[in-house]
């Protein structure tokens, strides 16, 4: 049997592949892990906006009759979050991973709805 009727891949470019496979696994493997904070992140945003369109739809009810009473709404009824504080600082808890966001209030005034600020995460 002659050399050249073998077929297969040389040394040369199995080494090439795992090359290119291992720095693949090195850009994946640290995205990959932190997705679980990112997603409780992104989750903890979203819960400041809804607090933020509760704020702006009581501002416009109020802005339509000054003399009715309105309120923002519980913000303890958020689901699988759980609200500490008060006075203008809190602390928003994502249930299902324990991850924390320090939030402050600004409260409305005639010219402007109130608005909840994310000032930033905490373990």
């Amino acid at each position: 049997m002659h050399i050249r009727d073998q077929k297969g891949f040389t040394l040369f470019e199995v080494v090439v592949v795992l090359i290119i496979l291992c720095i693949l696994v090195a850009v994946a493997i640290p995205k990959y892990f932190g997705l679980p904070e990112d997603a409780a992140d992104s989750t903890l945003r979203s819960a400041v906006a809804e607090l933020n369109a509760r704020e702006k739809l009581a501002w416009a009810k109020w802005k339509a009759d000054p003399d009715e009473p309105v309120d923002v709404g519980e913000i303890k009824d958020l689901k699988n979050f759980t609200v500490t504080g008060g006075d203008g600082n809190y602390q928003i808890i994502f249930d299902k991973h324990q991850r924390k966001a320090v939030v402050t209030r600004i409260p409305p005034s005639a010219e402007k709805a109130g608005y909840w600020e994310l000032t930033g995460f905490t373990d």
